[in-house]
Parts: C-alpha cells; sequence; structure tokens
C-alpha cells in the first residue's frame, strides 16, 4: 500500500505523508543526491509541495512552479538544453524532477530553494 500511495499523488491521509517523502528521498538518492543531503531534501520537497509530484503553483513568477521540488519556469530551457527534460510536462515526473532539481543544486547548493547552500 505504500508503494501505491508514493505513485499516486491522489489524495493521501496526512499521516500517509511523511512516508511518501521517504520514498521520493530514496529515489532521488538512487539518482545522485549525496545520501547527506536527504533529511534537508525532504523538507524542502515538504515544504514545496507536500511530495506532491504533480504541483502546480501558477502564482510563481515566470510561469510558475512545478512538480515535487518545485521547479521555476525560469530554468526550463537551461534544463530542456541539459537533456534532462524534453517539456514543461516533465517536471511532473518525480524522477525528472528529482533530476533537475539536482543539476539546480550542484550549481547553486539549496539557495534556489531560499534556504542556506550546503555548499
Amino acid at each position: 500500500m505504500l508503494i501505491l500511495a508514493a505513485l499516486n499523488p491522489s489524495p493521501v491521509k496526512a499521516e500517509a505523508l511523511p512516508y511518501r517523502c521517504e520514498y521520493f528521498a530514496s529515489k532521488a538518492v538512487q539518482i545522485g543526491w549525496p545520501k547527506k543531503e536527504k533529511p534537508m531534501l525532504m523538507k524542502i520537497m515538504w515544504r514545496e509541495s507536500h511530495c506532491t509530484p504533480t504541483s502546480v503553483n501558477l502564482k510563481d513568477p515566470f510561469g510558475g512552479s512545478h512538480g515535487i521540488l518545485q521547479i521555476n519556469l525560469s530554468n526550463y530551457g537551461w534544463a530542456k538544453r541539459g537533456g534532462w527534460i524534453n517539456s514543461k510536462a516533465d517536471l511532473l515526473i518525480a524522477k525528472k524532477n528529482l533530476k533537475v532539481s539536482l543539476e539546480l543544486w550542484k550549481l547553486y547548493g539549496w539557495r534556489p530553494w531560499g534556504t542556506k547552500s550546503s555548499q
């Protein structure tokens, strides 16, 4: 049941959300995120989208922010040129959003998420 909740971002009981964050943080480590960043990554995912890969905030500037780590569309062209995504809709796929986020983090640390840089 835990896997189904993690793969399906539809309504989930509040007590299941931390498990969903853990699931996606573990996937992030598999993609290449440093394991030591996992606690901060979980906090940011929770703050940004409540660990919901299909989350969209159109109120953010430059076309809104998308996905589990709320990638702002000001990064869309850069992410597409980097080959991590092919379309804006790709930012709503958790694995691709986590990869784009990792590449942003490699460049800027946690600053794109308004948090003190870890680098």
